[in-house]
């Protein structure tokens, strides 16, 4: 059977990636939680702005931590050990979580949550690769993406502060019912997944057969990936993680600050789902999928400091149909490009070195508006960010030109 064969005819597992996109919805909506409690908890538990932002950021940096780990043990144990490991672990976390009526006892379980997630995120582009041809790959993780963790974010955002606490009256409330859906995805994925989660029949060329693991940490476009992720980062949760403080300062409802954060999300579900099917189709190089995204965010950085509540409404749809598309090539493109037996440590890399800006933009952003107040520097910087991705765009090899790393 050759490629071409096999990645026309292959048959997707939807069974396995729904369980995928469900695991994958909870944890992220249980971690942007955080955000829209964010005046909540700093006023509950006595903390600043930089320690708010550390109960958000604290996880994300443990999934940076584990990801290049968590990618090496997944190709040797298997995904359903691996993915299944992390959720038990998030799933202790975000109990735990919600008992916490201190700060310290806030940060200690986000760190747990964080270290299980980090587990379970890091190996989904993997398991993308696993269950689709190099054709589908940009497809399935688009799914998994888009109605996983936008969705979950997106509702997060959405209903836990107009919904959720209301029921609750208490933050800790909050994050038990949040708990609940995640147990309950973690029982699903070692119920019904097996061993293998998708047993593959494709045959690699030679050439890719031979790539080892040391070829792979060489390779200097999974590493220019990495940093671009990480820069994409840097933007991507400065500007969900902060927005919704931003409107409020702006004179905008609490509840209306988390909707108006979440329509980015939304927006990005069918964004995500469309763009690879009918990329796939064409001859494009997906360098643009990157390069256009990070021009229009440079500009939305600076309008959105003039906007009117209505514009804000604008700002967000378009913002949430360029991050995804540049968020899920940048996590597509590394196992796509490398082999099947490797695409867990690629995709660990990406990540490690990707989330380190998902902890880097929140925490800037909290010091920053502890000395200074005002998010005006806040998005200046986010627009300088985005033009020097801009650029680095350009570095990376176009569709046909590098497929696999050199071995010499």
């Amino acid at each position: 059977m050759n490629n071409s064969n096999f990645d026309s005819n292959y048959k997707i597992p939807w069974n396995i990636i729904i369980i995928a996109i469900v695991l994958n919805f909870c944890t992220w909506a249980f971690l942007f939680v955080t955000p829209p409690l964010g005046t909540i908890l700093s006023a509950d538990l006595h903390i600043s702005h930089f320690q708010t932002s550390l109960l958000f950021s604290a996880p994300i940096l443990m999934l940076a931590i584990v990801a290049i780990p968590a990618g090496i043990i997944a190709d040797r144990i298997g995904l359903k050990r691996a993915i299944g490991i992390g959720a038990i672990v998030a799933c202790i976390g975000a109990v735990l979580r919600g008992t916490a009526s201190t700060y310290s006892g806030s940060l200690i379980f986000s760190i747990i949550f964080g270290f299980g997630m980090g587990c379970t995120f890091a190996n989904l582009p993997k398991l993308a690769r696993s269950c689709s041809s190099s054709q589908q790959t940009s497809s399935v993780m688009g799914f998994i993406t888009g109605f996983g963790l936008l969705a979950g974010i997106g509702t997060a955002l959405a209903i836990t502060v107009p919904l959720i606490y209301p029921l609750t009256n208490s933050y800790q409330g909050v994050f038990y019912v949040w708990s609940a859906p995640l147990l309950v995805a973690t029982i699903l994925w070692w119920v019904a997944v097996r061993e293998p989660p998708c047993p593959s029949a494709e045959i690699e060329s030679e050439q890719t057969g031979s790539v080892g693991l040391k070829d792979v940490l060489k390779d200097k476009t999974l590493w220019l990936l990495a940093f671009i992720l990480l820069l994409h980062n840097i933007f991507f949760y400065t500007w969900s993680g902060w927005l919704p403080t931003y409107l409020l300062q702006k004179g905008v409802s609490l509840g209306l600050s988390g909707l108006l954060t979440s329509v980015m999300l939304w927006v990005g579900v069918p964004t995500v789902i469309l763009v690879p099917v009918l990329f796939s189709r064409g001859s494009m190089s997906k360098r643009l999928l990157i390069w256009v995204p990070s021009f229009i965010f440079a500009f939305l950085a600076i309008w959105i400091l003039y906007a009117s509540e209505l514009a804000i409404w604008f700002i967000m749809a378009i913002a949430g149909v360029i991050n995804i598309l540049r968020f899920n090539t940048l996590l597509s493109l590394p196992v796509e490009i490398m082999p099947k037996k490797h695409a867990g440590v690629a995709g660990g890399v990406v990540v490690a070195i990707g989330y380190i800006g998902a902890v880097i933009g929140p925490s800037m952003t909290g010091q920053i508006l502890d000395i200074t107040g005002s998010f005006q520097i806040v998005f200046v910087i986010l627009a300088v960010l985005s033009l020097i991705t801009m650029g680095l765009t350009f570095l990376i090899p176009s569709n046909n030109e590098k497929k696999v790393p050199n071995t010499k």
